[in-house]
């Protein structure tokens, strides 16, 4: 266990934080084989992180970035939307990943490519934060209610334990369920969310910690959330206009986390049921999110202040209504 001055203070609880780390790269966008692509802060943890921090909750990255043009865009991305950036580290050697999508809007599809579409060249593989950069972090993984992690490493595994270790609910969300790690990154989770698309193929109910909270997404089919004998399927919320998909799963988690934070923050503490009401609120704001390119399409176009307000009122017909007009006027 990583030790600490006891005289540390943990956060104030009238303001519940949230640590993560995982997938961070530059969301490169081609949009109708535009020549030219429009790029933002993506990933899974990127975009949970990122959209948190501009609903208002104070968020804290630990995350590995290279020393180049992209990883201090990425750098940029974090700071503009108000994260605590202490723990971003940008390394001397390495570059920064990019992901590369490329959209049809006219058909709703788009495919992912991590080769550039102009040079042929590979963008450069995600990496891993390591020891020092969880020993470094390790007040504040003592102090946060929700550490959020994609990715499986021996260093990110400590983080987890460190956090659940001292009263956080550790969110995961694997990509994959390939690494030798992964039944040892699972036991850390509090709650943990799989695809049937992904990792969620190769994973059994039975074969994770009755106490658990598990979220299955199935896709257009919706997702159910269990824990234990405790089971309820919440089918897919309509969209008012599809346009991209792509960043459904992450809006899912960010209107689920957002609630849970807001309850925790009045509560002191976060229960069950908050993870029934989040996942609800979740699929709202990812149908939404979808009459927009990009993975946080609703809140380049609307606005976090405008998106903040759709999720204090309720992300209800009105809201949908107000996005479908402002996609149509962004045509």
């Amino acid at each position: 266990m990583i030790q600490f001055d006891s005289r540390y203070q943990r956060l104030s609880a009238a303001r519940p934080a949230v640590a993560g780390t995982g997938l961070t790269a530059v969301d490169r966008i081609y949009a109708d084989a535009h020549a030219s692509p429009e790029e933002a802060l993506g990933g899974s943890c990127g975009n949970v992180l990122l959209s948190l921090a501009m609903l208002g909750h104070p968020v804290f990255p630990v995350v590995n970035l290279g020393d180049d043009d992209h990883g201090r865009f990425l750098f940029d991305e974090f700071e503009r939307a108000g994260c605590e950036t202490r723990y971003v580290s940008i390394a001397d050697t390495g570059s920064s990943p990019v992901i590369v999508q490329i959209l049809d809007r006219a058909s709703a599809t788009h495919r992912f490519t991590s080769t550039c579409p102009h040079t042929s060249v590979h963008f450069p593989k995600w990496r891993s934060i390591n020891h020092d950069h969880v020993y470094k972090a390790a007040e504040t993984l003592k102090s946060v209610s929700v550490f959020y992690a994609d990715r499986v490493s021996e260093s990110i595994i400590l983080a987890m334990e460190e956090a659940k270790g001292a009263g956080a609910l550790v969110f995961f969300e694997p990509a994959s369920a390939d690494d030798p790690l992964f039944a040892r990154a699972v036991r850390c989770a509090t709650v943990i969310k799989l695809s049937d698309e992904t990792a969620g193929k190769h994973i059994a109910d039975d074969g994770l910690d009755p106490g658990t909270i598990v979220i299955r997404t199935h896709g257009a089919r919706g997702l159910t959330v269990s824990n234990g004998k405790a089971r309820r399927h919440f089918p897919a919320s309509p969209a008012p206009q599809v346009v991209d998909t792509c960043g459904s799963g992450d809006m899912v988690t960010t209107g689920l986390l957002d609630l849970v934070l807001k309850r925790w923050r009045r509560e002191g503490s976060w229960r069950f049921e908050d993870i029934f009401d989040g996942v609800a609120v979740g699929q709202r704001l990812a149908a939404l999110n979808c009459a927009f390119a990009g993975a946080r399409g609703l809140f380049q176009a609307a606005g976090a202040g405008q998106v903040r307000e759709m999720l204090d009122r309720g992300v209800d017909e009105v809201c949908s209504a107000f996005v479908t007009t402002l996609e149509s006027r962004s045509r």
